[in-house]
C-alpha cells in the first residue's frame, strides 16, 4: 500500500510539473509589439482614422519588425517559417494572417508604462482622439471578427460587439493572446501583464527578443554624458565670471 501511494504521488507530481501543450494556434491572437524609436515614426492623433479592419495598410512605421511582405524582417519570417502561412507577398495582411502587426504605437518614444496602456487598456482611444482606432489587443481581435446577421455580413468592431453578447459565437474567434515583443516592445508586453490594472488574464505566452528587462547601459551612458556636460558648463561659467 505504501509503495502504491508513493507511485501515485510521483505520477501526480510529474503531471503537475510537466508544461501543458498550448492549444491550436487558431485559438490565439498573435500580437507583435515593436521596440522604441523616434516619435516621428508613429502616427499622429486624428479623429477621422478608420478602424483596423477597414484600414488597408500599416498605420505608422513597422520599425525592425517589418511589414507582412518584407523579406528581411521578422514579421514575414514568422508568418512563413513558424506559422507556415503560404507566401502570398503583399496580399498577406493582418486580416488573413495569424499575426497582428497593423500599426505602431501613437508615440513610439513614450514610456513602457504608457505604451502598455495603449497596448492593453480596452478603453484606450482618448475620447475619439484617434478616430476608430482602439487598443492593440482590441484591434488584434476585431480584424478576425466576421458574422452574418439577417444575411448581412458584419465585420470588425461592429461584428465583435455583437459576438461578445453571444457566448457561443464568442468561442468561434480567438480570445487569448501570444505577445511577441522586440526590444522595448518586450518590456511593454511584460509591463502590461505584470503591472497594469487593466490586464484581463488573457495572455498565455510572452516572447521577448533582445529586450532590456534589466535596463540599458546606453541610457546610463547618456545620463553620465549629460552630467559631465553640466559640470563642464558650470566650470566654464565660474571661470568666465572670474
Amino acid at each position: 500500500m505504501k509503495k502504491l501511494i508513493i507511485v501515485l504521488l510521483v505520477i501526480a507530481n510529474a503531471c503537475w510539473s510537466v508544461p501543458k501543450p498550448m492549444e491550436s494556434i487558431e485559438n490565439y491572437n498573435v500580437l507583435m509589439v515593436h521596440g522604441a524609436y523616434g516619435s516621428e515614426k508613429g502616427f499622429s492623433a486624428c479623429d477621422t482614422l478608420k478602424e483596423a479592419y477597414e484600414y488597408g495598410e500599416m498605420l505608422g512605421n513597422g520599425a525592425t519588425l517589418g511589414g507582412y511582405g518584407n523579406n528581411d524582417r521578422i514579421t514575414k519570417w514568422l508568418s512563413k517559417e513558424v506559422f507556415e502561412e503560404p507566401d502570398i507577398g503583399d496580399e498577406r495582411n493582418a486580416i488573413n494572417s495569424y499575426i497582428y502587426n497593423w500599426r505602431s504605437f501613437s508615440n513610439p518614444a513614450n514610456t513602457s508604462h504608457n505604451n502598455a496602456y495603449e497596448l492593453g487598456d480596452r478603453t484606450w482611444n482618448e475620447s475619439g482622439k484617434y478616430g476608430r482606432r482602439r487598443a492593440l489587443v482590441e484591434e488584434t481581435q476585431e480584424v478576425k471578427s466576421r458574422i452574418f446577421v439577417d444575411n448581412n455580413e458584419l465585420q470588425g468592431q461592429r461584428a465583435l460587439q455583437i459576438i461578445r453578447q453571444n457566448l457561443d459565437r464568442y468561442r468561434q474567434i480567438p480570445s487569448r493572446y501570444i505577445l511577441i515583443g522586440h526590444s522595448m516592445g518586450g518590456v511593454v508586453a511584460r509591463e502590461y501583464v505584470q503591472s497594469s490594472d487593466y490586464y484581463h488574464q488573457d495572455v498565455d505566452k510572452i516572447i521577448t527578443l533582445d529586450s532590456p528587462h534589466e535596463g540599458t547601459g546606453a541610457l546610463n551612458m547618456q545620463l553620465g554624458l549629460l552630467l559631465f556636460c553640466s559640470k563642464i558648463r558650470r566650470k566654464s561659467f565660474k571661470e568666465n565670471r572670474v
